[in-house]
């Protein structure tokens, strides 16, 4: 009996691409919410603070649209960010309805923490030389463009 969690070889040779992508997903994902959880950070919670890393100084409403989803759930996990010190949020002067988001320094440091784990999961798969890892996510990201476009296209 397979241990749960685990395909075999004649499973994974049978999947077409992305039943692999998403294999490799849920297998990196796995490993980054448990280094999250030690941070006291959710999934949900990191993707927005990656967000705000990215382009600190943005507003709710920008952040949102960053991220195509209503601003009463950014709100939620801006609250939670907030109350555990990664984000602080401002009162904009030019505008006093609306709120910048910034990245306190605890914050930047979870970000960090978090990128190095994400090395230290690309260098724990030896199996592919650094070449070729380069020329893999050179692939993806092409696969990746090309994808985002398909899904825009079916949606009009």
């Amino acid at each position: 009996m397979k241990e749960r969690g685990y395909l075999s070889e004649e499973e994974i040779l049978d999947m077409p691409l992305g039943s692999l992508i998403i294999a490799i997903s849920r297998a990196y994902l796995s490993f980054l919410y448990s280094e999250l959880e030690k941070l006291g950070i959710t999934g949900g919670q990191f993707q927005f603070l990656m967000g705000l890393a990215r382009e600190d100084g943005i507003t709710q409403e920008e952040l949102a649209n960053s991220f195509h989803m209503n601003e009463s759930t950014i709100a939620r996990a801006l609250r939670k960010l907030e109350d555990a010190g990664m984000v602080q949020r401002k009162v904009n002067e030019n505008n006093r309805r609306k709120k910048i988001i910034t990245v306190t320094e605890k914050g930047r440091n979870v970000v960090d923490n978090v990128r190095e784990a994400e090395e230290n999961w690309e260098k724990r798969i030896q199996s592919l030389s650094s070449d070729e890892k380069d020329k893999l996510k050179e692939m993806l990201r092409t696969l990746t463009t090309e994808s985002m476009k398909l899904m825009h296209e079916s949606r009009r």
